[in-house]
């Protein structure tokens, strides 16, 4: 279920790749970088359903289905996002993609998966990088506006493919097995990325500026009782679990 999961989400390159270019523009330097992104993104899609077809782990006109049903319905909002809010929005998509495609291919236990989803989540980790640059660059020339992109991105975050359906459900059952969950998401995503970008050490915001790092502050702090309260939860679960294992094991003495 995570490796179909990550491979909707990449099946959505059509609606990403038109956002990205309305955001960014699609003449110069940027028009190449979208597109050399747009190559890559399409090639972890193939490569990923080359996979599950190959090895028979998956129905393949059920994919079929859903790989339609995922794409009529497009990106969720038809506006592009400003340019700011943009680079500090894919910024934080691509880490957490990087992650996501990290831990299914552990969680997979299968050696050319968990070799293909390393190389896949190494280009994420490159397209992250590039991002989170351009968005520190922005910072120093545009402080307070760029400070209200990010507290716009990381309190709308949302994971790449929340358009599609039943991902509720399926991003539950990830975060119960470790793919992607609540406290992965502030201790590997959010705060190293704020921390890279100096967000709270910056002295160079006026009052529009202070009054967005404000409210991304009170954000964080839910983000991250909202990840202690995930882990108990689990914690608790995974006890019950060990309880009923160990009692059916002595039923069976």
């Amino acid at each position: 279920m995570a490796l179909m999961t990550t491979l909707l989400a990449e099946d959505d390159l059509p609606s990403c790749h038109r956002v990205i270019t309305e955001t960014f523009g699609g003449d110069g330097a940027w028009g190449r970088w979208v597109r050399c992104w747009t190559a890559e993104e399409n090639r972890h899609a193939m490569v990923i359903r080359d996979y599950l077809v190959v090895t028979r782990a998956v129905d393949p006109v059920a994919l079929e289905r859903a790989r339609m049903t995922r794409l009529t319905s497009g990106v969720a909002g038809s506006q592009a996002p400003r340019l700011l809010r943009g680079l500090a929005c894919v910024t934080l998509q691509e880490l957490a993609t990087r992650i996501s495609h990290r831990n299914t291919g552990i969680a997979c236990g299968e050696p050319i998966a968990d070799r293909m989803l390393s190389r896949i989540a190494t280009d994420e980790n490159l397209h992250m990088i590039f991002y989170r640059n351009i968005s520190r660059a922005a910072l120093e020339l545009a402080p307070d506006a760029m400070m209200r992109a990010i507290t716009e991105a990381v309190t709308g975050f949302r994971v790449p493919g929340s358009g599609r359906p039943g991902l509720r459900r399926h991003a539950l059952l990830l975060a119960a097995h470790g793919i992607y969950d609540p406290a992965q998401h502030v201790e590997m995503v959010v705060r190293p990325v704020l921390r890279n970008w100096h967000v709270f050490d910056r002295a160079d915001l006026t009052g529009a500026g202070e009054r967005a790092r404000d409210e991304l502050a009170v954000h964080l702090a839910a983000l991250e009782k909202a990840a202690d309260r995930f882990r108990e939860r689990r914690e608790r679960a995974r006890a019950r679990e060990s309880a009923l294992a160990e009692a059916s094991a002595v039923v069976r003495r």
